[in-house]
C-alpha cells in the first residue's frame, strides 16, 4: 500500500500499543532530490546541523547521517499530535541517557513514547514503542568479515553461542548466524540503555529454539525479540523489546519503508506469539 503525501506534512499516528513496535526504514539510495535533502537539513537543529556537514568522510556517509536525523524526527512527530495535527519536527529536543542512547527530552514531550534508530550504508531505520523500552540493529547480509568467523565469535561471544556456530559446517552458513546473532545482541544492549560497554556481548547468550524464535538465556526474564528480512530480504533487522515478564503477551512489529514527506509504505506486519 503506498500513501502519496504532499511535501512539508506527515500522517499523524497513534502510539503503538504496548508489545507492539512500529519500524521505519529508509533506502538512502531512494533520495536523490538535492530540494528534498535540503528540505530534510533545515529540520534539523543547528548543533546537529554542524555535526553532519562537518564530518571529515565522503559525501554518502554525511547524506546518511543526515537521513538518519530526518529519520528520528519525522518518524517521532508521527505521534506526538496535538489535535491529530503532527508536531513540527523541527521543535522536537533530545538528549543522551548516561551511556549514550539517544532519547527525546520529554520535558516537552509524553514520556510514553521510545524510540531507537540504527542504521548501514544502504538502509536505515527507527523503531517506536510505547511504555516498554525498545532497541534496533540492522545488518547488510553481505556483510563481509575481516577474520575468521569462530575467532570473533571466541573474542565477543559467550561459550554457548561460540558453540553453536563451531556445530556449523558450511562456512557461508556458519557467517550469517553470526551475523544474525550479532544483530540481536546489539538490539538487546540498546534496549537495555547500557550499550556495548557496560554490556559486553560475552555476558549474556541469544538461544534459537526449534520454531524460530529467539530468547535472552542468563538474564532477567521479559526480553523478547524479532529477527526480521527488510528490504527484499537484503538487510537483517533484529528488534528488542522489555516486557514485565516472560510470560507477557507475543510481540507485534508493523513495517513501513518511507521516503519523510514524499511517500510511506506499508510493507507487512508481523507476529510473534
Amino acid at each position: 500500500m503506498r500513501i502519496a503525501v504532499m511535501l512539508s506534512s506527515l500522517i499523524p499516528l497513534q502510539l503503538p500499543s504496548r508489545m507492539q513496535t512500529h519500524l521505519w526504514y529508509i533506502l538512502p539510495n531512494e533520495v536523490k532530490s538535492e530540494s528534498l535533502l535540503k528540505h530534510y537539513s533545515e529540520l534539523l537543529s543547528q548543533p546537529e546541523k554542524d555535526h553532519v556537514f562537518r564530518m571529515q568522510s565522503d559525501d554518502l556517509k554525511k547524506k546518511n547521517a543526515l537521513l538518519a536525523r530526518t529519520l528520528v524526527r519525522t518518524t517521532v512527530a508521527r505521534y506526538q499530535t496535538n489535535n491529530n495535527t503532527v508536531v513540527d519536527p523541527r521543535s522536537l529536543k533530545f538528549k543522551k541517557n548516561v551511556y549514550g542512547k539517544p532519547e527525546v527530552d520529554w520535558d516537552v514531550h509524553d514520556p510514553k513514547l521510545q524510540f531507537n534508530i540504527s542504521h548501514t550504508d544502504s538502509l536505515i531505520a527507527c523503531g517506536v514503542t510505547a511504555n516498554v523500552p525498545v532497541g534496533i540493529d540492522v545488518e547488510d547480509k553481505t556483510r563481509k568479515m575481516r577474520h575468521d568467523v569462530l575467532s570473533l565469535a571466541k573474542r565477543f561471544y559467550s561459550s554457548e553461542e561460540v558453540k553453536f556456530l563451531s556445530s556449523i559446517a558450511d562456512t557461508e552458513a556458519q557467517r550469517e548466524e553470526f551475523i544474525k546473532l550479532w544483530t540481536l545482541k546489539e538490539a538487546y544492549v540498546k534496549a537495555s540503555g547500557k550499550g556495548f560497554s557496560a554490556s559486553p556481548f560475552n555476558t549474556f547468550s541469544i538461544t534459537r529454539s526449534d520454531a524460530g524464535s529467539y530468547s535472552l538465556c542468563g538474564k532477567a526474564e521479559g526480553w523478547k525479540f524479532m529477527l526480521l528480512d527488510l528490504a527484499a530480504s537484503s538487510h537483517y533487522a533484529a528488534i528488542c523489546i522489555g516486557g514485565e515478564d516472560k510470560d507477557e503477551e507475543g510481540m507485534n512489529v508493523i513495517v513501513h519503508r518511507t521516503i519523510p514527506f514524499v511517500e510511506d509504505e506499508l510493507i507487512s506486519d508481523w507476529k510473534l506469539l
